[in-house]
Order: C-alpha cells, then structure tokens, then sequence
C-alpha cells in the first residue's frame, strides 16, 4: 500500500471480503461436484473394462486365425 494512501475502513474491508468470497465454491458446490466425479469414474470403469475385453478378444481372434492359417 502507498504511503499517500488512505488506511481502509472496516466497512471497506468488509466489501472487499464479500467480494471475494461470492467466488468460493459452496459445500453445495463441491457434493455436486463429488458426485459428477463419482459418475464419471463409473462411467470410465465401464469403458476401460469394455475396451480390455475387445482387446483380448481381438488377440484371440488374431492368434486362432494365425494357427489356423499355419498349420
């Protein structure tokens, strides 16, 4: 703060206080936030365990085609 400059008030302080906590996330704000989370999570298991399967049943698939073609 400069020296020239006027001390703040307590009311100023105050205002400034409000200010800036209207941009602090609520508890409301982080349940939500928990639970778009917590659905995301589920919804990457289920295709993370879907793509593991095609993966395996891909290397199958290509290692019969492989013994067949060969022997």
């Amino acid at each position: 703060m400069p020296a020239d400059a006027a001390p703040l008030t307590r009311n100023d302080l105050r205002n400034e206080l409000d200010r800036t906590l209207q941009h602090y996330a609520t508890k409301a704000d982080l349940a939500d936030l928990r639970a778009d989370l917590h659905a995301l999570e589920a919804r990457l298991i289920k295709w993370m365990l879907g793509l593991m399967l095609s993966a395996t049943g891909l290397a199958v698939a290509i290692a019969v085609a492989v013994d067949r073609l060969w022997t």
